[in-house]
């Protein structure tokens, strides 16, 4: 059977996925930015970039729960849309496993980062928004 793929072209500043989405397809980046982030109250954080050559969504991919974050494009983006059923249809049963199995151990640490932050410590980490940013963000996710 075929993969169902399908490809999408979004624009600078526009939302992809909302975390807490019923969705579990998975993204390739062909080329162009996003800006993975997570919304605490009024705070987005910067959690990663996706560039050109990359993949997201692969958590709800694996494990079929929510989206684990916001995904906003930094610029003008293309990508293919990777059906989740068509695509689990190509893999084997032991690596579907597997790879679940691993994406519970990052939501555990995903939920314990989120609850008792971490120590970095020369760490390369995204360096956080600015306030106008961070406003510019949060209402771009908090308008549906």
């Amino acid at each position: 059977m075929a993969i169902e793929t399908s490809t999408l072209k979004i624009k600078k500043h526009e939302v992809l996925c909302r975390e807490g989405a019923e969705e579990s397809d998975l993204y390739f980046v062909t080329n162009g930015l996003l800006l993975i982030c997570s919304r605490s109250g009024h705070m987005v954080t910067p959690l990663a970039h996706i560039k050109a050559g990359e993949y997201f969504g692969e958590m709800s991919f694996f494990d079929k729960l929510p989206r684990s974050a916001d995904v906003i494009a930094l610029e003008d983006t293309k990508l293919v849309k990777i059906s989740s059923e068509s695509l689990k249809e190509q893999i084997p049963t032991w690596l579907l496993v597997m790879a679940k199995q691993m994406t519970n151990k990052l939501r555990i640490m995903d939920t314990v980062i989120s609850d008792k932050g971490i120590k970095r410590t020369k760490v390369k980490t995204l360096k956080p928004l600015s306030m106008e940013e961070q406003r510019f963000y949060y209402q771009l996710l908090s308008n549906k």
